[in-house]
């Protein structure tokens, strides 16, 4: 029988945490502008189409968080209902308000994608499909963000069918143990967070600038509650055109927002965050029903490195982030006969995981994004 990890015990626990983030949460959303200037308005819209895939990962692999997708659709700015732009003053005083949306599917499995019966101590197979509405608020120095997503983990989501549907269509062998995913639950999450942006130095009468994006970010709900802070390091040109590139929370993400202010904009960039995590349910298991699932690892971190080009109305992307360990799962090698997979799905299993053997950190891939703004 699956461990059953609705004790009191973890309630209580998980209670106290959630009051704790809870009275540290209104310190991010509730901490105003001092006089900044507001940038001038983007009368375009955006459309964003966003892939994450450890398939993409140097090397590939086939685990833990092993794909995401978003479709996002960013409004111009100004065009958001009365009680938005009141909710956008109350908490972060003057700026720019743009509304965002994005419908993401993310997914999970354990290292051993072929057992029809999964190791219990090894993560567990998870997806959650999520609809994100955020209020992005600008000054020409700052980017905050309050963000509700409202989704469900389980069969709901659609996670299997996407996984074994695109393993299809490439040729590759699909996943056998989706029968033992989380069982169907709601999610309700609330995410707020600033980012700044800090000019370093410029060269060249402004052809190459240097640029520091510090930010902190905290979320609370049924499937996370975390808090973080980390920062980019980027060198490019055109630089005030965004907060950074777009990533699937909980990584660092500028969101899908940008406005280019010259005909070509470029920027490679480097970054790092740490997490402290108080409650992963796509890690730990269902809230209110006994399902399989591993412990939590709190102390968590992200280094990540990519590029980004903005042309023609469009932006395009590509990130390795690479992170630390976020359970205690315990992968052991397969015993079952595998085919050979592009996307490295036995990368793990030939070398057994014993007790106390050190994992090591996972990558979450190279990340494709397609951002074009709709004229």
């Amino acid at each position: 029988m699956p461990k059953n990890r609705n004790s009191l015990h973890r309630h209580k626990a998980g209670l106290c945490r959630l009051g704790l983030a809870a009275m540290a949460l209104p310190l991010i959303l509730s901490a105003r502008q001092a006089d900044a200037a507001t940038p001038a308005p983007d009368p375009d819209s955006i459309i964003t189409l966003q892939i994450e895939n450890d398939a993409f990962s140097l090397p590939a692999t086939d685990r833990y968080y092993t794909a995401g997708q978003s479709l996002g659709y960013v409004l111009p700015t100004g065009v958001l209902p009365g009680f938005a732009a009141n909710l956008g003053q109350w908490m972060f005083g003057e700026g720019s308000k743009r509304l965002a949306y994005n419908l993401q599917s993310t997914i999970f499995t354990p290292v051993d994608t072929q057992a029809y019966d999964p190791n219990p101590r090894d993560r567990p197979y998870a997806g959650q499909l999520a609809l994100h509405t955020t209020l992005i608020q600008d000054t020409d120095t700052t980017r905050s963000l309050a963000q509700v997503s409202i989704g469900v983990v389980g069969p709901a989501s659609l996670a299997q069918s996407i996984q074994n549907g695109f393993h299809t269509i490439i040729g590759d062998t699909s996943a056998k143990g989706w029968h033992h995913q989380l069982h169907d639950e709601p999610t309700l999450d609330f995410f707020g967070g600033r980012i700044w942006r800090d000019d370093l130095a410029s060269f060249g009468g402004g052809a190459l600038d240097v640029q520091f994006l510090p930010q902190v970010t905290e979320q609370l709900g049924n499937t996370e509650i975390y808090a973080q802070a980390g920062g980019i390091l980027r060198i490019g040109s055109g630089l005030d055109s965004d907060f950074g590139p777009a990533l699937i929370q909980p990584a660092m993400s500028g969101t899908d927002a940008y406005t280019p202010t010259q005909p070509l904009v470029w920027y490679v960039f480097g970054g790092a965050l740490g997490r402290l995590v108080a409650h992963d349910l796509l890690v730990q298991g269902n809230d209110f029903r006994s399902s399989r699932g591993v412990g939590l690892v709190p102390l968590q971190g992200d280094l990540e490195v990519g590029a980004a080009i903005m042309a023609f109305g469009m932006r395009i992307t590509a990130t390795e982030v690479l992170e630390s360990r976020n359970s205690t799962a315990k992968p052991r090698p397969s015993n079952t006969a595998q085919s050979p997979s592009r996307h490295g799905s036995n990368t793990n299993t030939s070398s057994p995981a014993k007790a106390g053997h050190r994992h090591p950190p996972r990558r979450r891939g190279i990340h494709d994004f397609l951002s074009m703004t709709q004229l």
